[in-house]
């Protein structure tokens, strides 16, 4: 019978949900990218703000290597990391090497790319907060 109960007392439940939605949607996004790929999927990439580490996976057996781009929000290219072994494993790299602003946007974009080769099937950039 507590359903009958909440259906008597209809604008305590409503303002209660209202209020956990508006919290919901004020919540900061995630810092990070998440997982995001090349066209194809022939290799993924990932960016996590607690280092700022930069994750790329080549994930199939093709002759290429994954290529992660970070750009800024006009795509301007900032850095990239590369894996080639297709072993299963991943290369990353983190702020030693590539410090990104704190709470500034950025853009991810995962590619292919043979050694001398320029990035192909590239994903569309990807924004995320650092």
């Amino acid at each position: 019978m507590q359903l009958a109960r909440a259906f008597k007392r209809p604008v305590p439940v409503l303002a209660l949900g209202g209020a956990c939605a508006l919290t919901l949607s004020t919540t900061p996004a995630a810092a990070n990218s998440g997982w995001w790929y090349s066209d194809y999927r022939a290799s993924k990439g990932y960016f996590t703000a607690n280092g700022d580490k930069t994750t790329a996976c080549d994930i199939r057996s093709d002759g290429y290597k994954a290529l992660v781009q970070i750009l800024t929000v006009n795509n301007s290219l900032l850095y990239r990391v590369a894996d080639d072994l297709n072993n299963g494993k991943c290369t990353s790299k983190n702020a030693s090497y590539f410090n990104l602003q704190e709470g500034a946007t950025y853009k991810i974009e995962v590619c292919v790319v043979k050694t001398g080769g320029r990035p192909l099937d590239c994903s569309t950039p990807r924004a995320f907060t650092a």
